[in-house]
C-alpha cells in the first residue's frame, strides 16, 4: 500500500525501548512513524527533508506506519514476519538491534546465539526464525549480491570495508548491537570508509567513551 513516505522531520522521539518515534511533515500531512532507534538516529535532523521506506501494519483497531532508512532493512523486516509468533514489533527490533548484514549472516549461519542479542528473543524464538527463514534468507541474500555486482566499485570497496572493521571489532569482543550502532553513528557523520583503519579508530573511540559511562 505504502512503499515511502519523502517529507520534512517535524519530531523525534526516544522511547527508551526498542520501537522510537518519527514524525513526517508530508505535503502538509503529519505521519507519525515508528521506527527503530539506530533509524533515528541516523535518518536526519529535524527540518530535514528525507525520504523514509515505509510498511502499513494492520491489526484490528491499530494501523501503524513503521519506517526504515533503507529499502533492504523494510524487505527483511517484512520477512521476518512470515516467521511463526513474530510481529512488526519484534521485527523491528530484530532489524534495528542487528542490521541488515548481521541478520543475514547469522540466519545463514544458524548464529542462534547472536540472533539472540536483540530485545525479546530468547534461544526459541532465534531457533524458529533460522529453520522458517532460512531458504528465504538465502533467495534475499542472493539478490544483494547480485545487486552489488552492478553496483559502483567505489559502494563495494565501503561495504568491504564495513565488512572488515565488523569482524575486527567482534574479535575484540564488542557486541553485534555495540558495532551496529556505532557503525551508524560513524555513517551518520559521514567518517571515511576509504580504508578501514579510520572507520575502526572511529569506532573503537565510540566504544571506549561508551564503556567509560
Amino acid at each position: 500500500m505504502l512503499a515511502f513516505l519523502k517529507g520534512v522531520i517535524v519530531a523525534k522521539e526516544m522511547s527508551g525501548g526498542p520501537v522510537d518515534r518519527l514524525v513526517l511533515d508530508v505535503g502538509g500531512v503529519g505521519f507519525e512513524l515508528s521506527v527503530a532507534h539506530s533509524t533515528l538516529m541516523s535518518v536526519g535532523q529535524p527540518g530535514d527533508d528525507v525520504t523514509v521506506h515505509v510498511s502499513l501494519a494492520i491489526r484490528e483497531s491499530e494501523w501503524t506506519l513503521f519506517g526504515f532508512g533503507q529499502q533492504e532493512e523494510r524487505q527483511l523486516f517484512m520477512l521476518l514476519q512470515s516467521v511463526t509468533g513474530i510481529g512488526p514489533r519484534l521485527a523491528l527490533a530484530l532489524v534495528g538491534t542487528l542490521g541488515v548484514d548481521t541478520l543475514v549472516e547469522a540466519v545463514l549461519t544458524e548464529n542462534q546465539k547472536m540472533i539472540s542479542q536483540a530485545p525479546g528473543v530468547g534461544a526459541k524464538v532465534a531457533q524458529r526464525i533460522i529453520l522458517e527463514l532460512k531458504s528465504k534468507i538465502e533467495d534475499f541474500a542472493g539478490t544483494r549480491t547480485a545487486n552489488r555486482s552492478e553496483s559502483p566499485t567505489g559502494a563495494r570497496t565501503a561495504r568491504a570495508v564495513v565488512e572488515e572493521v565488523t569482524e575486527i571489532l567482534s574479535h575484540y569482543g564488542y557486541t553485534p548491537t555495540e558495532i551496529h550502532s556505532a557503525l551508524k553513528q560513524a555513517e551518520s557523520e559521514q567518517v571515511a570508509r576509504d580504508t578501514a583503519e579510520e572507520l575502526l579508530r572511529f569506532t573503537l573511540k565510540i566504544l571506549g567513551a561508551g564503556a567509560r559511562k
